[in-house]
């Protein structure tokens, strides 16, 4: 199978912004921009704060609401005792977004978001799904079992040596040598951004109850034959934490009506290794899709 790609464009070098102090939680969302509303939902272990590098362009376009998840660091609380699951995630969002005043939008989501991502236009509100390299779609439970650990070995590595991440551990070289199983380009990632990334793993409170919910659960295998709208499945070419082959093939045949491309020279979180092919990808498809229908509510309607 021949697998198609999108453009790439080149990516300023963004390394210029200081390292930082350990900072509080961040806000639960950050909403900028005009247009009509596009929703961005990041992966596991993260927050709203790891798409910085796109916000710009995109709010250009759309009013952004980029959310984080329930359980995630500033994101929603939820309860040692609740048993979790990727319905009480999307119920949450869910809720974020009625709060928000936002009933239908353009839905963007990379890895777990992008899982929800799928998971939202199934329940109608999507008008149109972005997945970056979606979760929940392996085949083989020894995929999921290479993968859940690959998340907490970093994840513990990262949060233990965060206290020591300074001077030449902070430089480009060695910033891309860490980030290594999830970006192409982590030199890309200013100091400052990095340290903030490893502070939302370590504020993710919810890393063993989701990895028992998705061996309980499984993958991603919803009913999606009566989603009518645009769905594009991105997948990253270098994505070394779920391979396209272990995981796209899959989901493709859950996701029958999806177009699929691939990210050419990214890694699994590629908003730093190229933020104006990122940008592109979402914006073909949101762009397009406002010019041939009508401007989505504002607020859900009542049901």
């Amino acid at each position: 199978m021949r697998w198609p790609t999108v453009r790439r464009s080149p990516c300023p070098n963004t390394t210029t912004e200081p390292a930082i102090a350990r900072r509080p939680p961040p806000a639960p969302l950050h909403r900028g921009g005009e247009g009509s509303p596009l929703v961005l939902l990041h992966g596991f272990t993260g927050s709203w704060r790891i798409w910085h590098p796109v916000l710009e362009t995109l709010e250009r376009h759309h009013e952004v609401t980029a959310v984080t998840l329930p359980g995630h660091h500033g994101g929603p609380v939820i309860a040692r005792e609740t048993e979790v699951s990727i319905k009480l995630l999307a119920d949450g969002i869910e809720q974020s977004l009625d709060a928000a005043g936002i009933g239908t939008a353009h839905i963007c989501g990379n890895s777990l978001g992008g899982w929800l991502s799928l998971e939202l236009a199934r329940r109608g509100r999507a008008r149109s799904v972005v997945a970056l390299s979606p979760a929940g779609g392996w085949r083989d439970p020894g995929h999921l079992h290479r993968t859940a650990t690959m998340i907490r070995n970093i994840t513990r590595l990262s949060v233990r040596s965060s206290p020591f991440l300074r001077g030449p551990l902070l430089a480009p070289q060695a910033r891309r040598a860490m980030l290594k199983s999830v970006m192409e380009r982590g030199d890309r990632m200013p100091p400052g951004r990095m340290l903030q990334m490893i502070e939302d793993a370590g504020g993710c409170t919810i890393i063993d109850q989701f990895m028992v919910a998705t061996q309980r659960d499984g993958g991603f295998n919803s009913d999606m034959s009566h989603v009518t709208c645009r769905v594009r499945i991105a997948w990253s070419q270098n994505d070394r934490t779920i391979p396209a082959d272990d995981h796209g093939r899959p989901l493709l045949d859950r996701v029958p009506n999806a177009e699929f491309t691939v990210m050419p020279g990214v890694g699994h979180v590629p908003m730093y290794d190229d933020p104006l092919l990122v940008t592109a990808t979402i914006l073909e498809v949101t762009l397009d899709v406002d010019a041939s229908t009508p401007q989505p509510s504002r607020a859900r309607s009542a049901s």
